[in-house]
């Protein structure tokens, strides 16, 4: 399979996992807020956000397993490979103990960090343990994983990820509907995880003969080599962990465990939005780290900008329509209860999410190329504001001033940072970047916004069917702006539509 062919094969194929991973939860969400209660389910998402912050204990060891692992591969050394897999197997396997122990002081210590109810402590205490083991084991697991997505096998992980969120809605439904409560879904999700785990190293060690290491201590050369790339990734994650799971939890903190529910389902839309973005970004990585070791920097700044206007025209139907559109989204999906406290959380950290797709494709590469120290110390940066905005608002304004504290803190940080190292990094002038990188794709939303605007005002839905009707309706004009600001794409993709029509059948089969 040629190289575009393959990297929009692995595009789809990680879209159609988005896809699931959205769907589902879209449709499984308000039955399981109903079936656990808002208190219950506070407890679920502050148990998820507390146990998230044992995946830094990862050092940044995924990123620089698809670092080495791509980079050897592309130069056909075998050998490096395996060195490479086996060090950060060994590695993960001492972190997952250490995640093993840390998970029972904090499920002991967990009703005592939030207002939690007493008649949940107990749920509370085993939903978090078994939730943090299930790090563990991902911790191990995930080593297969990185080897993967080294080798542009983004068929399998979307497959298997698509297995993981079908199989973990059924048993959701299933337990809640019997009468089961936290602890069960606690349990389904190690099971889950547990058996996901199984299929990737499987599937890792059949596809990529060279993962087959012995578990053995790693000579401290490649130890070191290994460290110097992922420290610098381990400080980033750290900051994007605080940054992305500080926000529920100081709700929860300083507001309470039910506003903390309304506060994280105004942020799941934001992440599930995020999540198409991810799903294209994430096999840049691998593409740049082949691009830089081969040597071709001028196709390396062409992904950048490409990159960057394929992330932000994907994202902004979705971003804009949410921001018009949201609380009336919220209201028919979830109820009128959640409208006004979700729905204007949702608005304010949209603003945050379009700063975070635009730098993505700039995150990619920086990470592939080993260029992320500059990116991860002011990643630390943001942290740091954005906890000290949070603080200083959220005593004020409650869930709003977390939003708000969140979506400052990335908009100072995008714009005075990433341009710059951009043109310092990549040889990409600012105006260059901005205006063909950004500027293209937001012009051409700017009618759609407006067709949002309005269809809420005098168009207003009874129900999800019509919310959806509406938005197909009013999608072609974002497809027709986008189309008249990017002409010369518009041609490519015609004429590749139309050589395609043109072949033979035997032409295909080849």
């Amino acid at each position: 399979m040629a190289g575009t062919q393959k990297l929009a094969f692995n595009v789809l194929m990680n879209w159609a996992a988005t896809g699931v991973g959205l769907v589902v939860p879209f449709f499984l969400t308000p039955f399981v807020v109903r079936s656990l209660g808002s208190e219950a389910y506070g407890v679920w998402i502050l148990s998820a956000s507390t146990v998230s912050y044992l995946n830094l204990l990862d050092l940044g060891m995924r990123s620089a397993v698809i670092r080495f692992v791509s980079k050897a591969q592309a130069q056909g050394a075998t050998r490096d490979v395996q060195d490479v897999v086996g060090a950060a197997l060994w590695f993960r396997i001492l972190i997952a103990l250490a995640v093993a122990v840390l998970s029972v002081v904090l499920a002991l210590n967990f009703p005592h960090l939030f207002k939690i109810p007493v008649t949940l402590y107990r749920s509370s205490q085993v939903t978090v343990l078994l939730c943090a083991l299930g790090v563990a084991v991902t911790l191990i697991t995930g080593v297969f994983g990185a080897v993967l997505a080294a080798v542009h096998r983004f068929d399998r992980l979307s497959t298997i990820a698509m297995l993981q969120t079908v199989g973990r809605a059924g048993g959701v439904i299933l337990l809640l509907r019997t009468g089961h409560g936290l602890m069960t879904l606690a349990c389904w999700e190690l099971a889950v995880i547990t058996l996901s785990g199984a299929v990737v190293l499987v599937s890792a060690l059949h596809l990529v003969p060279a993962c087959r290491v012995r578990i053995r201590r790693p000579q401290m050369d490649l130890l070191r080599k290994i460290w110097s790339y992922s420290f610098v990734t381990f400080i980033w994650i750290i900051a994007v962990q605080v940054i992305i799971n500080s926000d529920n939890l100081m709700v929860g903190h300083f507001v309470s465990v039910k506003i903390a529910a309304f506060y994280a389902i105004g942020g799941s839309l934001v992440t599930y939005s995020g999540q198409i973005v991810s799903a294209l970004t994430t096999t840049f990585t691998p593409l740049a780290s082949s691009l830089e070791a081969s040597g071709k920097l001028k196709e390396l700044r062409a992904l950048l900008i490409r990159g960057t206007q394929a992330t932000l025209v994907l994202s902004l139907p979705i971003t804009l329509a949410l921001l018009f559109r949201g609380r009336t989204f919220i209201g028919l999906w979830m109820g009128p209860t959640y409208m006004q406290v979700s729905g204007t959380v949702l608005q304010i950290l949209l603003i945050a999410q379009f700063m975070s797709v635009a730098v993505a494709t700039a995150g990619s590469i920086m990470m592939a190329i080993g260029k992320h120290s500059g990116p991860a110390k002011f990643a630390m940066v943001e942290a740091a504001l954005n906890i000290t905005l949070t603080l200083i608002l959220c005593r004020r304004f409650g869930a709003y001033g977390v939003a708000w504290g969140t979506s400052i803190a990335i908009t100072l940080i995008t714009l005075s940072f990433w341009p710059r190292y951009i043109e310092r990094t990549l040889d990409v002038p600012i105006a260059t970047y901005l205006t063909l990188g950004w500027g293209k794709a937001v012009l051409g939303a700017i009618p759609y916004g407006v067709a949002c605007f309005y269809a809420d005002r005098i168009w207003h839905p009874h129900s999800l069917v019509t919310f959806f009707l509406q938005i197909l309706v009013t999608l072609p004009i974002y497809a027709a702006s986008i189309a008249l600001i990017f002409p010369s794409e518009r041609r490519q993709v015609l004429d590749r539509l139309l050589s395609s029509l043109r072949r033979t059948p035997a032409e295909s089969a080849v």
